[in-house]
């Protein structure tokens, strides 16, 4: 039986039976008495009311509190129906309080995730108010991490930029919109979210873009290296097949076209060296390697052309370096390639080329030092690229392919260690080789 059924029922018997007592002990007339009777009912069902009232005020009150966000206070009333009710609140305040901590885990692991992406995220309303982004975002625009952002329209100052922010908020996807911010190049991705905004996507391609320029460097500077020397050699074979040519210049002619096969051929050894060392198929099989010995054998051809300039070829070992732990035939290269790389710059007749040995912080630095031309400083950063040279007419007439000081960075990284150069011009250049010990910490 409903509560508000049993409390009419319950007023309504004790008015009955109020009316009927004083009936019995009383000559009153009946109006009295009922007058009476009805007095003392309202008394009692006020007093009822008031009991039952309480505990659904404050059970109102922990409504209120729910729906805020507080603690509530559950009343105890001892009328089934009120607790009945009362237990229902608290199971839906825990259901709640589950489901708001499910919640905050998904955001706050949703928020991790997106702000550890290295592509920028960018959240607007529909009116174009930017209601999130994401660390990468705010680097990509040059914001800081408190900065304020402006609305989506005025975010970009590139036309195509804001171009596709209008298209986004008029509810069309945007793909691949690439522009140039001082420097970066940035690709526009964004979706709008019906009724509710758009999500932009930045994508950083500097890097890309510089490794497609590096490329396309690449083959233009490998197809101008082979064209120079197939050109002398067709140009030459052409001229031989004139039968009646002096035997003499016949003779030039045949060791020109020799010596532009050799560059060829060299350069596309160097061309493959690199490719293998790059492409991680190759790796240093290092040993414990006498350094004097090392330089002596891979120094050997080199006193030749030395002494056709009048160079002279120094070493200098320090006696705690007098082993490396190295690639033998890694080492050789690197030694081969930074005298040749030297011996075309130092000055005739009084040329030096002087390799050093030193222990370094944990490892071997191997130095070859010139008194040659030098390098601008702002050359420097560079001398280490492939086909990059500071004197290309002088390198290609000494035989250079432009790789020599790739490779030697390459193969000393590969072992774990570090190049690095300095140069003064017309005093010298120095280039230093840090080779680290072996794990097993032998030297």
């Amino acid at each position: 039986m409903r509560l508000a059924t049993r409390l009419v029922l319950g007023t309504f018997t004790i008015v009955i039976l109020t009316i009927v007592g004083l009936a019995w002990r009383s000559d009153q007339t009946i109006p009295a008495v009922v007058i009476i009777a009805l007095a003392i009912a309202l008394v009692v069902a006020w007093f009822a009311g008031r009991a039952i009232a309480q505990p659904l005020v404050v059970l109102s009150d922990a409504a209120r509190d729910i729906a805020a966000g507080g603690t509530p206070r559950f009343p105890r009333s001892g009328i089934p129906e009120v607790d009945t009710l009362v237990e229902a609140l608290r199971r839906m305040h825990r259901e709640l309080g589950d489901r708001m901590v499910e919640l905050q885990q998904e955001r706050v692991g949703g928020g991790a995730v997106v702000d550890a992406m290295v592509e920028g995220v960018i959240a607007s309303d529909a009116r174009g108010i930017i209601v999130a982004a994401n660390p990468a975002a705010r680097r990509l625009l040059g914001y800081g991490p408190d900065a304020r952002l402006p609305e989506l329209p005025s975010l970009f100052r590139d036309k195509v930029a804001r171009d596709a922010v209008w298209q986004v908020l008029a509810g069309r996807e945007v793909h691949d919109c690439e522009f140039d911010r001082d420097g970066t190049v940035i690709a526009i991705n964004a979706r709008p979210v019906p009724g509710r905004g758009a999500v932009l996507v930045l994508h950083d391609l500097t890097e890309l873009r510089r490794l497609e320029a590096v490329r396309r460097d690449f083959v233009a500077n490998v197809s101008h290296e082979l064209k120079t020397p197939l050109t002398s050699i067709a140009g030459y074979a052409d001229t031989l097949t004139d039968a009646e040519i002096d035997p003499a210049l016949r003779q030039k002619f045949v060791a020109t076209i020799l010596s532009n096969a050799h560059r060829m051929q060299r350069l596309v050894d160097d061309l493959l060296d690199l490719s293998l060392i790059e492409s991680g198929r190759w790796s240093p099989a290092a040993q414990r390697i006498d350094v004097g010995l090392a330089i002596h054998d891979a120094w050997a051809p080199m006193r030749e052309k030395a002494a056709a300039r009048g160079a002279e070829l120094a070493v200098s070992i320090a006696p705690d370096a007098d082993r490396i732990w190295a690639d033998p035939e890694a080492l050789r290269q690197v030694l081969v390639n930074l005298a040749d790389n030297a011996l075309r710059y130092v000055p005739s007749g009084r040329g030096r080329v002087e390799c050093s040995v030193e222990r370094v912080g944990g490892g071997v630095t191997v130095s070859v030092a010139d008194n040659g031309s030098g390098i601008a400083r702002d050359h420097l950063p560079r001398v280490f690229e492939r086909f990059y040279r500071v004197d290309p007419a002088r390198s290609r007439d000494e035989g250079g392919t432009g790789l020599g000081l790739a490779i030697v960075r390459h193969l000393v990284e590969a072992h774990g260690g570090s190049v690095e150069a300095e140069s003064e011009l017309q005093v010298g250049t120095t280039v230093r080789c840090w080779f680290p010990d072996s794990p097993s910490g032998d030297s």
